[in-house]
C-alpha cells in the first residue's frame, strides 16, 4: 500500500486522479475493503482512506458495497 499512497501524493484530488472518479477509484475501494476484512492497519495511508471514505458516500459505491449484495451472508449485510 505504500507505493499507492506515494503515487496518490502526486495525483490525488478528491479522488485518486484529481477530482473526477476514475478506474483507479473503482480498484481502490475493494482493496481497502479487503484490507479491513483482514485487519490490516491502514493508519499509515491517510490519503487512501480519505479517498475511500469520500467514495463510499456516493450512491453508486453504496449500492455496490459487497455487504449490500443479495448473496451476502445475512449476518454481514449492511442495512440501508
Amino acid at each position: 500500500y505504500l507505493a499507492v499512497e506515494k503515487a496518490l501524493e502526486e495525483s490525488a484530488g478528491q479522488y485518486c486522479v484529481g477530482d473526477q472518479i476514475s478506474i483507479a477509484d473503482c480498484c481502490l475501494v475493494p482493496q481497502i475493503y479487503n484490507a479491513r476484512r483482514f485487519k490490516v492497519d491502514l493508519t499509515p495511508y491517510p490519503i487512501m482512506t480519505a479517498i475511500e471514505e469520500r467514495l463510499n458516500e456516493l450512491p453508486a459505491f453504496k449500492e455496490a458495497h459487497p455487504n449490500r449484495q443479495s448473496d451476502c451472508p445475512e449476518e454481514e449485510k449492511l442495512k440501508s
